[in-house]
């Protein structure tokens, strides 16, 4: 069987051998050399991810990547673009490079907090309330929810108390209005954050146990 490799040259990285195995091999550009080990992990997980499913990708086929997604693009006779969604989540567009940062970022603070990487998704909704999308200083929790919710609150010291006034926004939303933000979204159930006290985190046991 014909070993797949990683190549690289400048800024870009592909792997070779998946087309000798009757698949398409994959390109991914990036615009940071920081993020090129980054770009060959995520080249090795969807290697894994195609072999496991028979190596089965199609054109244009959308993959969750931690919170973010790529999509598969068929740009070049046997090779597969790797394309990611904008910031807004309104159109796939080339390059890697905001998948990567989440993916960096988000791993970067779970293992500083020995947390487990539990990433929603960014057609999750989240509760927020003023001044949050305008930069203020919050603080979050993150309750067990429902599918549709990302189970995040996130308020500022706006927040009047009273539960009916914070609103719902979807994710992608959120971390194109507030990127700072982003880091902290793959904490699992029951974390805490308060950037107003010297970025604290901690585990709230309670919340993971969905107690009052």
């Amino acid at each position: 069987m014909v070993a797949v490799e990683i190549k690289r040259e400048g800024l870009r990285t592909w792997t070779q051998g998946l087309n000798e195995r009757g698949a398409h091999d994959l390109v991914v550009e990036v615009a940071d050399a920081s993020l090129l080990p980054g770009a060959e992990a995520l080249l090795r997980n969807l290697e894994e991810y195609m072999i496991s499913y028979g190596l089965q990708v199609e054109a244009v086929e959308t993959i969750a990547y931690g919170y973010w997604a790529v999509k598969v693009r068929d740009e070049q006779p046997g090779r597969f673009e790797l394309w990611e969604y904008n910031s807004e989540a309104t159109e796939f567009v080339p390059g890697v490079g905001l998948t990567l940062e989440y993916w960096r970022d988000q791993h970067e603070v779970c293992q500083r907090y020995a947390a487990e990487f539990s990433p929603p998704q960014p057609n999750q909704l989240v509760v927020i309330s003023d001044g949050v999308l305008q930069g203020d200083a919050v603080e979050g929790v993150r309750y067990p929810s429902p599918q549709h919710m990302s189970g995040w609150w996130i308020t500022t010291d706006r927040y009047d108390g009273d539960i009916r006034s914070p609103t719902q926004d979807h994710l992608y939303h959120l971390t194109a209005a507030r990127p700072d933000l982003a880091r902290y979204l793959a904490f699992p159930f029951g974390f805490r954050i308060n950037q107003a006290n010297d970025e604290a985190v901690w585990f709230d046991e309670k919340v993971a146990r969905d107690e009052p």
